[in-house]
């Protein structure tokens, strides 16, 4: 079943991050992807807030929303209007003044812009109200709707603890449709993600239409074509509130709704954050609220560090400093109120009924006994409780609490990072392999695997642009010939020649790419194919004025090797004309060296230059196709990786070593002899 929030598998790494910072631990861990399981999920968002891959993403009231507006215009089929439901922390998503959100608001389509504070006027009355009737026993309040699944789930003893009253959100709904009209569609926006579970809840079915974040409005102001900063000023339907525009800061209940001496009431307790939440509730005692006297009354929890700092928001601002502004907002519009700018706060003209019930939805896994929490702990080497280091790189705060996970199969063993460690140090250490080579074979491994695709795309491009290229070098050839007497063409006709030509020598790159996978060996005379390769680049060499550039090989008399000729001088020649462009413009010699490795069994050639060397942001790409450093036209970044391509299908290695400003050598090492392979004839 898919919930509220879910994975973006392709972005998702294995770092655990969700899992840590999950109050519920409802991400459940399985060939390294997390996925969020929603039956154990309180829709609280705090995944997508902590991801930072953006591989957990809520789900979207935009499409919902835009529909609602569009039918709500419609003369064929009209739903209703539609009134934005707009929570008290909305100044903390927009940087405009608040007034320009509602504008913007009446701009997009809705008919109506009610603030949510007044609904929680409404809960405020309830509340005191409820506490009337029920003075004694511990009470949850119930307006945050991450808090009431995670009681409801997690703790479901503690279920008839929580106030049976709706949410702000709920109570303004039933008061735009009593004033305004069952008709009337409703849309709740705030940074609030919860409020899109909370809706589904049969409850409240149907009082709610569609939930938007604040982050979502943003989008849907694009789709209706608002510029928000142009929009004109505006101010809130009726209902207006009163106090409750505090609601969002921690503490706001009770200070809006004036219930005991506030925060300075010892009965009260306020706690925001999932930290302080979880730790609040579990230790709430459990027996029949008549029997109990601990000396508390009333509870005020926010799974967010206030509603300003839900998932559903972004802002670059400090939660304190988002708190300020929610703080700033509510005290102007009691400045407003007494100026007689803004109507005041208006009493239900009808008694609403603002009761729901709340049911236990127990989530609760039954625990492994404690001899499978060490047979579990074993898996990964922890045999005593010193083993234990509890570094919690898994995502759960100790060994233990990971070994239970484990058990309820939301967690896998090889989470446990400091148990890979010490296996791959010990399977290095067994194999006698250094970390380093290790990284080498990793980023060759790399470098394959995007050899191996652009290989297949190469083919395919290089087969379709081959026949009309050659068309049009064909006809620039022919018009210069019938054009020979127009001067006047004689710059554009060459230039289209030797452009279509250069096309042409590119294609023929990309076909030599694709094809690397066809090697022909042969027993070759290192000396000869050295010297032939050394022919062939010089020819290749331009001359310059300022640069004179020597080619020098030494060779190891009578070594012969087992290669594919033509591909090796292919190597060869790419190397060695690549070190005289990176000699341009000045003198030197480049040296071309080759030798047996005896301790290897392999033959190392080597191609040095006194170049400018390779720069440090080029070390890591020099070998990726299309890559390359040449202005436009002298390369085509493809001579690297074609050698290093022939090089892997020889089972050698290539690699380099440069000093920037004096040079850079390229050395390759192929084995000597090759058996059980394919062989030209003799």
């Amino acid at each position: 079943m898919e919930g509220i929030i879910t994975t973006i598998k392709q972005n998702c790494r294995k770092c655990y991050t969700c899992v840590r910072d999950c109050p519920a631990k409802a991400i459940r861990i399985e060939d390294g992807q997390a996925s969020v399981v929603a039956e154990r999920c309180i829709s609280c968002g705090n995944c997508t807030i902590v991801c930072s891959q953006d591989a957990k993403a809520y789900a979207s009231g935009i499409d919902g929303a835009l529909r609602l507006l569009e039918q709500s215009r419609s003369s064929v089929q009209s739903g209703g209007p539609v009134a934005a439901l707009l929570a008290p922390s909305f100044p903390v998503g927009f940087s405009t003044k608040p007034d320009k959100v509602i504008g913007a608001l009446r701009a997009a389509g809705f008919e109506y812009v009610v603030e949510v504070a007044y609904g929680a006027d409404l809960v405020n009355e309830a509340c005191h109200e409820y506490l009337g009737k029920n003075p004694t026993g511990l009470h949850i309040a119930s307006a945050c709707p991450a808090v009431v699944e995670y009681v409801r789930k997690y703790h479901p003893e503690l279920t008839d603890r929580i106030m049976p009253i709706v949410s702000p959100m709920v109570a303004t709904a039933l008061a735009v449709k009593e004033r305004y009209g069952e008709q009337v569609r409703c849309v709740f926006i705030g940074p609030c993600v919860a409020k899109k579970a909370e809706v589904l809840d049969p409850e409240v079915d149907g009082v709610i239409d569609e939930v938007l974040t604040l982050t979502e409005l943003e989008r849907v102001f694009a789709a209706r074509n608002v510029d928000l900063h142009k929009a004109e000023s505006g101010d809130f339907d009726p209902p207006h509130a009163g106090s409750a525009r505090i609601y969002p800061i921690p503490g706001g209940l009770f200070d809006s709704a004036g219930i005991g001496d506030g925060l300075r009431d010892p009965r009260l307790v306020v706690v925001s954050g999932k930290d302080e939440t979880l730790e609040m509730l579990a230790g709430i005692p459990v027996g029949p609220p008549e029997e109990e006297d601990n000396g508390l009354q009333l509870v005020e929890a926010l799974m967010c560090r206030g509603c300003y700092a839900g998932p559903g928001v972004k802002s670059k601002e400090p939660v304190i400093a988002r708190g300020r502004r929610v703080a700033e907002f509510a005290s102007n519009s009691d400045l407003r109120q007494k100026h007689g700018t803004l109507p005041p706060y208006e009493p239900a003209e009808t008694r609403l009924d603002l009761s729901r019930r709340f049911t236990p939805h127990d989530q609760r896994k039954t625990g492994p006994t404690e001899e499978e929490i060490r047979s579990i702990l074993a898996h990964t080497n922890k045999y005593f409780p010193e083993d234990e280091l509890n570094c919690g790189a898994c995502g759960y705060p100790t060994c233990r609490a990971k070994a239970v996970a484990v058990h309820a199969g939301m967690a896998e063993e090889a989470m446990c990072l400091p148990f890979i460690i010490d296996q791959a140090e010990r399977v290095c250490h067994e194999l006698n392999v250094p970390w380093s080579n290790l990284r080498d074979v990793h980023s060759h491994l790399i470098n394959s695997e995007k050899l191996a695709s652009m290989g297949q795309m190469a083919a395919g491009v290089a087969h379709e642009l081959n026949n009309p290229l050659s068309t049009i070098l064909l006809y620039s050839h022919i018009l210069q010939r019938k054009l020979h007497d127009r001067g006047d063409l004689d710059h554009d006709l060459q230039l289209l020649a030797e452009e279509s030509a250069r096309c042409k020598k590119i294609i023929g790159n990309l076909l030599d790419f694709a094809r690397q996978s066809r090697v022909r060996i042969e027993s070759v005379s290192v000396e000869q194919l050295v010297a032939s390769s050394v022919d062939g680049a010089v020819a290749a060499i331009p001359a310059g004025p300022n640069t004179h550039i020597e080619v020098k090989a030494e060779v190891e008399p009578g070594l012969k090797a087992d290669l594919d000729r033509d591909q090796m001088t292919q190597v060869l020649v790419n190397l060695i004309k690549n070190g005289a462009e990176a000699m341009e413009g000045r003198s030197g010699t480049i040296r071309v060296t080759a030798c047996a490795m005896p301790e290897t069994g392999r033959v190392r050639f080597s191609v040095s230059d006194q170049g400018t060397g390779i720069s440090a942001n080029a070390r890591e790409k020099i070998f990726q196709p299309f890559f390359t450093t040449k202005s436009i036209g002298k390369g085509t970044g493809l001579g690297l990786p074609i050698s290093y391509g022939i090089v892997k299908m020889h089972n050698g290695n290539i690699w380099y070593e440069t000093e920037p400003g004096h040079g850079t050598t390229f050395y390759v090492e192929i084995p000597i002899t090759r058996k059980g392979v394919e062989r030209s004839a003799q």
